[in-house]
């Protein structure tokens, strides 16, 4: 069975329930292709599905912040765009 990261509902909704997150810790929408990406149904073990963050801090496999995640996990008033400082190692857990 295949499943996509994100319901037609949420799809609809507006702002966009997903943005980026760029390396430089800055955030950005998402462009059209991004948007079908995570609209794509998926099966749970196919290594192509997109890979959504489960916190801000959250790294990728190649210790990477760069990745998908849902714009309520943002931190609070960070704006598109405005790059955010780092926490601090022992704030992390």
């Amino acid at each position: 069975m295949e499943f996509p990261e994100i319901t037609k509902e949420e799809a609809n909704q507006i702002p966009y329930p997903y943005v980026y997150i760029e390396n430089d810790r800055s955030y950005r929408e998402l462009d059209d292709d991004e948007r079908e990406y995570l609209e794509t149904p998926f099966h749970p073990n196919d290594g192509a599905r997109p890979y959504i963050k489960f916190s801000f801090e959250s790294l990728t496999p190649d210790s990477k912040l760069h990745g998908f995640i849902k714009r309520k996990k943002l931190p609070k008033g960070l704006k598109a765009g405005e790059i955010t400082k780092p926490k601090p190692w022992w704030k992390l857990w």
